[in-house]
């Protein structure tokens, strides 16, 4: 029974989740069966979690997968219901603790599936479900789970004020650090989501401006994803698109001694021995939308490349760096780190050193070098 409905969500061959359209078709596919095949209360785990891989494929912008998503979760939501008004979760293979960790994910999936819709009233229901969703974790005394569930609750009660919430950037790596290492444990490090949990942690890191340790992150990510599952592969893409982003080297320019801080542009290389820098910009910004949940490129002019003098160019928090120059620190010479903070008074960036060994030092903006390629 386990192998023929596997066969609906996993390759056989390849043994990887399918992806897209395939991954879309199969998962109606599976319900069709199960409604068929195995019909009756003692089936109601095999329905409920049918269901739930329907759900979490369903477009939320197309207007008859919103309607079908509502009548899969009717359909959850009575079987939970008929489970616990009898003795079938007891007497199947799965411990009722299993089943109560089960019920709380599927809660969880309902309230993303409101959570992407973004209209007021969704929001309200993804509120009450991933509210639910952490009680059961509460019970269950899963501390990821209550974790990830808080943070989606207090990202939603923001988008239902109309506003963005977001967690500080420590706590954020914290709790994607510990989602990478349990799903490590847990999945093995090959697996999809494994990969997925890591590209998300080294996304908190860059945010975090760490970008040197999220980029190492990435570039294992990318080597493995692209062995196991193969280049075309979602959670390969997945990770290459986010190195792209943390690999961009974002700067501003100064002009008459000022710095431009509504333009960003980034930087390619240096050219003229080091005194001058290519810059290509300024680059779009990013518009946050909490109705759709999303965001957005806002594009307001078409970019540009050309040359500035490296004295005018300013590198923007968690460039990685290289120090240069120094004469009295000079066992800091070649050593790289993260440009972090910028302290007005001395005119010094604090450099966070990649070398853990090494504690953070002030430096002089003409004492570092951008560094393109780890």
């Amino acid at each position: 029974m386990g192998d023929s409905l596997a066969s609906f969500e996993v390759c056989p061959n390849c043994k990887q989740d399918y992806q897209n359209n395939v991954a879309y078709e199969l998962a109606k596919a599976q319900v069709n069966f199960v409604e068929r095949e195995f019909a009756g209360d003692q089936h109601a785990f095999l329905y409920t979690n049918a269901l739930t891989c329907r759900l979490v494929v369903l477009d939320v912008k197309n207007e008859n997968d919103r309607c079908e998503g509502e009548e899969v979760i009717s359909k959850m939501l009575a079987t939970f219901e008929a489970m616990k008004h009898t003795a079938q979760h007891r007497s199947h293979l799965l411990h009722p603790d299993a089943t109560k960790a089960f019920e709380g994910h599927a809660n969880a999936n309902i309230a993303t599936f409101y959570h992407k819709i973004g209209s007021d009233d969704s929001l309200q229901k993804a509120k009450n479900y991933f509210q639910k969703a952490k009680s059961i974790f509460e019970n269950e005394e899963d501390e990821l789970g209550v974790m990830t569930i808080s943070n989606l609750i207090e990202n939603v009660e923001a988008e239902i004020n109309g506003e963005r919430k977001c967690l500080t950037q420590a706590v954020e790596v914290g709790l994607e650090l510990k989602k990478f290492q349990l799903f490590t444990k847990e999945f093995g490090a090959d697996d999809n989501t494994t990969t997925e949990a890591g590209v998300q942690l080294a996304l908190a890191m860059w945010k975090e401006y760490r970008t040197i340790e999220a980029e190492r992150l990435l570039t294992k990510l990318i080597a493995r994803s692209r062995r196991v599952h193969g280049e075309g592969h979602d959670c390969t893409i997945f990770a290459i698109s986010a190195m792209q982003r943390v690999h961009e080297r974002k700067v501003f320019l100064k002009t008459n001694g000022e710095i431009n801080v509504d333009e960003v542009y980034r930087v390619v290389r240096y050219t003229s021995d080091g005194l001058k820098c290519l810059v290509q910009g300024p680059v779009p910004k990013v518009v946050f939308d909490p109705r759709i949940n999303r965001s957005d490129p806002s594009y307001e002019g078409a970019e540009r490349t050309f040359e500035v003098e490296r004295a005018n160019v300013v590198t923007s928090r968690g460039t990685p760096v290289v120090c240069t120059g120094l004469q009295k620190a000079t066992h800091l010479n070649g050593k790289i780190g993260d440009r972090r903070e910028f302290d007005e008074d001395t005119g010094r960036y604090t450099i966070h050193f990649e070398d853990e060994t090494l504690k953070p030092v002030k430096v002089k903006p003409e004492n570092i070098r951008i560094v393109f390629d780890l």
